[in-house]
């Protein structure tokens, strides 16, 4: 028995974060296997950086739509790692703006035969199905824009009060 395919629904945030842990942990065996020291969780940060360059960690998080403390968390590892650097902004003290070093640079060079095969396998995975995740996890986003799940549990709960 699988009780979060039983609970359906009730278990649908569960259910994600199940798939996204499969995922990431498969890809970060693939890593390991190739002798690169880096995990899956760090991708998003890097690929962003070695696109905008420079960036407050606070602008990363709104960015990925991520909280600011899971960005802190990552930052701290990837600093740890020597794949990022911090310095603080020039014209604010108070906030630490992140880029690249070298190493991290030389590490997605590294990973990019891997991504091409994830991307390329991801693709199959996804068009084997018989609807496309992507374009749904869109429109489930967008509703969320529209009106979040707190809001929607709150409004009905209220509805049904007496």
């Amino acid at each position: 028995m699988d009780l979060i395919h039983e609970l359906g629904e009730l278990a649908l945030a569960t259910r994600l974060k199940r798939l996204s842990e499969r995922l990431s942990s498969d890809v970060s065996k693939i890593y390991k296997e190739s002798d690169v020291d880096f995990e899956a969780k760090w991708f998003l940060i890097l690929s962003l950086l070695e696109k905008e360059k420079v960036m407050a960690i606070t602008a990363i998080a709104d960015s990925l739509q991520l909280s600011h403390p899971a960005i802190i968390q990552f930052v701290q590892e990837l600093t740890q790692k020597n794949l990022i650097k911090t310095v603080a902004d020039k014209k604010d003290g108070r906030k630490r703006m992140v880029s690249l070093t070298a190493t991290g640079k030389k590490t997605l060079a590294q990973i990019a035969p891997i991504l091409t095969s994830i991307k390329a396998e991801n693709k199959k995975w996804i068009d084997g199905a018989s609807a496309n995740i992507l374009s749904i996890l869109t429109e489930l986003e967008q509703a969320l824009d529209q009106q979040s799940m707190y809001q929607r549990i709150k409004l009905d709960i209220l509805q049904q009060k007496p």
